[in-house]
C-alpha cells in the first residue's frame, strides 16, 4: 500500500477544477448519479452521517456536506487530504477528516454511520473483500454501503493498455510524459487530461472484480442487496466492450 500512497501524494485524483455553471451543473448531476445508488434522498441528508472512504481530493464529500450532512472523509494519501483540507476552510464547510489506510488502520473511533460510499477504491487495497467488511462494520442497522469497483472483463482494454504501457515505456508518469511527446504511438493520450490518463494507466495496485463475486461479499456480510449497475444480462465476458470500466453495488444493513 506504500507504493499506492506514495502515488496519490504525488498525483491527486479527481482534482476537478470548475469554472463554469456549466461544469458545476454537470458534475453535480454525476455526484448525484453516484449517491442515488444508495437510495439516499439528496433533499433529506441534514444530519445524516457519512463515510467518504477513499475520498481522494474530496468532491463527494464536499457535495454531501453542501447538502447538510455530517461527512467524515478518509484517505491513504496525506496529499489528497491537503487538497480537501484546504477547500475546506474556503469553503467553511464542516467535514471530519481523518488520514487512514482502510486494511491496516483501527477504524472503530470513527463511529456508525448511515451511509457509507467507496468509490474506485478498494480494488487499489490489496484486499478488496477485506476492506469492505471492515467498512460494513461501521454502519449502522439499515445503514447503506455503496461502492464501486474495476469489473473484471470491462477492464480488459485497459489492462492490455496498462501492461503495454508498463512493458515497452514506462511506469513513471514523468517518464511517460516525454514518451507522450517524442513517441507517435502515444500521441493519441498526449492532449488527454493527465491525471485522469494516470489513474487509469499507472496506479501501482488494482485489481479486478465481477457482479456474481461481489454479490457473495454482500451476503457474507449480511448485507442485503439494494441495487447494481450495470445489471449484467447473460454473460458477463459480453462487457468487454463497453466503455464504462466499474459497476456499482450497493446494499443495507439488517
Amino acid at each position: 500500500m506504500k507504493e499506492v500512497k506514495n502515488y496519490y501524494d504525488n498525483y491527486n485524483y479527481p482534482l476537478i477544477k470548475l469554472y463554469t455553471n456549466r461544469q458545476r451543473k454537470k458534475h453535480n448531476k454525476l455526484i448525484s448519479g453516484i449517491i442515488s445508488y444508495s437510495k439516499a434522498d439528496l433533499k433529506d441528508l441534514r444530519g445524516k452521517k457519512i463515510l467518504d472512504a477513499g475520498c481522494g481530493t474530496g468532491e463527494k464529500s464536499i457535495f454531501l456536506a453542501k447538502k447538510g450532512a455530517k461527512v467524515t472523509s478518509i484517505d491513504l494519501s496525506s496529499g489528497q487530504l491537503s487538497v480537501l483540507r484546504k477547500r475546506v476552510i474556503d469553503e467553511k464547510l464542516n467535514i471530519k477528516i481523518f488520514q487512514k489506510d482502510i486494511l491496516n488502520d483501527d477504524l472503530s473511533d470513527l463511529g456508525t454511520f448511515d451511509y457509507i460510499f467507496s468509490i474506485g477504491v478498494l480494488h487499489h487495497t490489496e484486499d478488496a473483500f477485506k476492506g469492505f467488511k471492515k467498512l460494513t462494520s461501521l454502519l449502522k442497522k439499515n445503514g447503506v454501503i455503496t461502492i464501486a469497483l474495476y469489473h473484471k472483463f470491462a477492464r480488459l482494454r485497459y489492462r492490455i493498455i496498462r501492461f503495454l504501457l508498463h512493458t515497452f515505456f514506462s511506469k513513471d508518469p514523468k517518464k511517460l510524459d516525454y514518451y507522450f511527446n517524442h513517441s507517435f504511438l502515444l500521441k493519441p493520450l498526449k492532449n488527454a487530461p493527465k491525471n485522469s490518463i494516470y489513474d487509469r494507466y499507472l496506479v501501482p495496485f488494482e485489481s479486478y472484480h465481477t457482479i456474481k463475486e461481489v454479490k457473495k461479499w454482500f451476503l457474507e456480510e449480511n448485507i442485503s442487496l439494494l441495487k447494481y449497475s450495470p445489471e449484467f444480462k447473460g454473460f458477463e465476458l459480453f462487457k468487454v466492450f463497453e466503455k464504462k470500466t466499474l459497476f456499482f453495488i450497493s446494499g443495507f444493513k439488517k
